[in-house]
This record gives C-alpha cells, sequence and structure tokens, in this order.
C-alpha cells in the first residue's frame, strides 16, 4: 500500500483505486487468519462460526475482484481519470465487458449468502457445498484469471512499453490471478473433500500477493502504463498551424516560442511528448501540462522519467516509441545543444536524420529549438534538408534555411 501511495501518476483517480483494492485484499488475508486461528481452537465445535468466518472471507475476496476489475479499466483506458469519467464510459458504452465482469462477481457474492454448506468435521475442516455453488464460484474465479491478462496484455501490445513496466505488469496479473486461483482450490475446493492445505495454500497465496508489492515498487510504474493523451481537445482555432511530417527548428536563445507551440498544439488536440534540459515538475508548473509526459534530459537523473543524452539511441528510442503509440503526435526535443555537448555533431546530426524519417512516417511534428549562434554557419547547413526553420532568430531565413534576398 505504501508503494502504490507513493506512485506518481497524473491519473490519481487509477492509484485511489488501486489502493481500494489492496485494502480489500488485506481485509481478505486478516479474515483468513482469525478463520485459521479459529478452526484450530482445541474444541471448535461451532460449524456455523467457521461458515460464517469463511463468508466474510469470500465476501472481501470478491469486493476485491471487482475493485481490481476497475482498476484494470482505467489503467488501460487512459480517457478514465476521475469516477465521474468512469461511469459516463459504462454507461456510455453499455453493455461492456467490466459489466459483464461484475455481473459474475456479483453472483458469486450471492451465492456465498445463499448456499447452505454443511461444516463435518473442523479437524481437519471438512465443508460439503452443493454443486452449483462450485460451479458458480469456479465461474467466478475463471473470469478474473481471463479477463486481467485479456485486458493488460491487450494494452500492452497497444502502448508497447518498456521491458521493466511489462515485466512488472506480468507479475500482478500473476499476483492477481493466482491469489483468486488459490482461494478457491484451498478454501472451497479441497475442503469440500476433507483435504485440508489451509496452512501452506496460505503461504503461497502471500506470495503471490507480494508479486504485487514487487511490481509497483517503482514511483512511476502506473505512469509507464499510462498510453499519450491529448492535454486538452480545445474548441477555439489554434493559434499555430503547422503542416504534419516535419521537424521545425525554433531559433531563439530560451525556448519560449518552442514551449508556447507546444502547448497551443497539444491543447488542441495532438498528443504530445517533451524531452526537456528544464525539470518535469517545472514545466508542468510553468505551461499547466497536466496530462503530456515530460521527460528528463539528464545524465546523472535515474528517475523513470528521464532519459539520458549518450548514447542517442537513448532519445530516439523513447521518441520512437512516442509515434508508434500515439496518435498526432507532437514532439519537443527542448536540449539539442545539451545533446551536441555530450556527443559528438554528427552522431547528433545522424539522430535528427533518423527522427526526421520517424515523425514523416508517422505524420507527427517534431519541435526542434535551439540557438543559432552556438553551431557554425557549417553545421546549421548540415540540417536544411531536413527541417524548416522557425523562432525569432529566423527572421531573413525561408523556411529551409536559406537567406531571403532583399527587396529593391
Amino acid at each position: 500500500m505504501s508503494a502504490i501511495a507513493r506512485q506518481k501518476t497524473p491519473n490519481s483517480f487509477q492509484k485511489h483505486v488501486l489502493l481500494t483494492a489492496v485494502l480489500l485484499l488485506v481485509c481478505a488475508i486478516i479474515s483468513n487468519v482469525l478463520i485459521t486461528i479459529f478452526v484450530t481452537q482445541p474444541n471448535p465445535t461451532n460449524g456455523d462460526a467457521t461458515v460464517l468466518t469463511k463468508r466474510v472471507q469470500a465476501t472481501f475476496d470478491y469486493l476485491f475482484g471487482i475493485v481490481i476489475g476497475a482498476f484494470i479499466v482505467i489503467a488501460t483506458t487512459p480517457s478514465v481519470d476521475s469516477r465521474e469519467a468512469f461511469f459516463r464510459r459504462m454507461t456510455q458504452e453499455f453493455p461492456n465487458s467490466y459489466v459483464f465482469y461484475v455481473f459474475i462477481m456479483c453472483l458469486a457474492l450471492v451465492s456465498i449468502f445463499v448456499s447452505n454448506p454443511q461444516v463435518t468435521t473442523t479437524v481437519p475442516i471438512a465443508i460439503q457445498f452443493e454443486p452449483w455453488f462450485l460451479v458458480i464460484n469456479g465461474l467466478a474465479v475463471g473470469t478474473i484469471i481471463l479477463y486481467a491478462p485479456y485486458r493488460f496484455i491487450s494494452h500492452l501490445k497497444r502502448t508497447k512499453p518498456g521491458s521493466e513496466i511489462r515485466q512488472d505488469t506480468y507479475l500482478i496479473i500473476l499476483g492477481i490471478t493466482g491469489f483468486a486461483v488459490g482461494e478457491l482450490l484451498f478454501e472451497v475446493v479441497l475442503p469440500n473433500f476433507a483435504v485440508d492445505l489451509r496452512s501452506p495454500g496460505f503461504i503461497l497465496e502471500i506470495a503471490l500477493v507480494g508479486l504485487i508489492a514487487y511490481a509497483t515498487r517503482e514511483k512511476s510504474f502506473l505512469l509507464g502504463l499510462n498510453v499519450p493523451e491529448a492535454e486538452a481537445n480545445l474548441m477555439t482555432k489554434p493559434t499555430y498551424n503547422l503542416e504534419r511530417g516535419f521537424t521545425y527548428a525554433i531559433l531563439e536563445r530560451d525556448g519560449e516560442q518552442a514551449f508556447e507551440v507546444f502547448k497551443d498544439l497539444v491543447t488542441h488536440g495532438a498528443q504530445g511528448l517533451c524531452i526537456t534540459r528544464r525539470t518535469s515538475k517545472s514545466v508542468m508548473n510553468r505551461y499547466q501540462l497536466e496530462r503530456t509526459p515530460i521527460l528528463w534530459l539528464s545524465r546523472t537523473a535515474s528517475e523513470k522519467n528521464s532519459v539520458r543524452p549518450s548514447p542517442p539511441e537513448n532519445v530516439a528510442m523513447a521518441i520512437q516509441h512516442f509515434v508508434e503509440v500515439g496518435q498526432n503526435g507532437v514532439i519537443l526535443f527542448d536540449g539539442f545543444e545539451y545533446m551536441v555537448s555530450h556527443n559528438d555533431f554528427s552522431s547528433v546530426l545522424a539522430l535528427l536524420h533518423d527522427l526526421n524519417e520517424k515523425v514523416s512516417l508517422q505524420d507527427a511534428i517534431l519541435l526542434l529549438p535551439f540557438d543559432p549562434a552556438v553551431f557554425t554557419e557549417r553545421e546549421i547547413a548540415l540540417n536544411r534538408r531536413d527541417v524548416r526553420f522557425l523562432g525569432p532568430l529566423a527572421a531573413g531565413l525561408d523556411e529551409f534555411g536559406e537567406k531571403v534576398p532583399a527587396t529593391p
């Protein structure tokens, strides 16, 4: 729970739902422990109390299943960032897979309280369940072990996150499905046949829950699951109307116009990625960017929302992943001079050539602010074929960087 609480994500609703699910899971574990203490007393003769405690535990289990299903929907649907958005999506797309999922969970919850299990012995515990109860609960657990992998794996294929995020997601899938199967096997099926393996089963279930805790150890795991989305979709006319499929070199000393163009585009429906020498927090606060991913270009940073300047392939991979996943993408690469200072100019120029091809193929836009005073005329000339020039220092140049002849 502490690992989830410190997660970095602009979607706080996503984090709160996952926290609620884990809290219910903790309650299920606590009730499991209390049941174990009860049934191992010297003379536990009250079978009704045993059934009651198991019903309490099962209730927490299925409530956990309902809430973790909601988390899966939120984590794989970027537009759902609030309670209102969640219920709006459920009503607008009714019926949907989650509604069916909740129906099965609720059916299992009802079966817990209307069934009439018989405790035949308590040491070892043996409980006879009706066949229909076993079928319904088997269907519920089967729904969980199919729903979680299907939604998560489909999302991973669509978003193509890094290997670490992918591995952690698989651990969460294993933790969720393994816990559900373990509860059905050790708490229902085996006791139905007078086989008491609850103690080793409990250890196994705790280990599976530990996988969820381990998978959320990184502060930005939830952020890694997010897919690109537009900062806003204002109905006003955008100030800047740039042709897609091109790289725009914005010649200025402070990068302000580049950020101005970037914000204008991402607030009018474009999905943005910002790679900058400024810290993520300062960019978010200054330009009110809450949904746009921001990567800090830093040689010493170790956070997941950062990228090292050397080798240049680090930046290339981040941008390539973004343009393949996003739609109407726009990338602000604020750190061209910093890249050159940590690599030779030819390798950074090669990077620019590769990026220009990627944005052209994906019909994206790359904004490249830099100060022309830092580079020689030859170095600027080498960029002319790949970029279009904009910005306050581009006065007297056409869009291809050539000097405009003076009018007589």
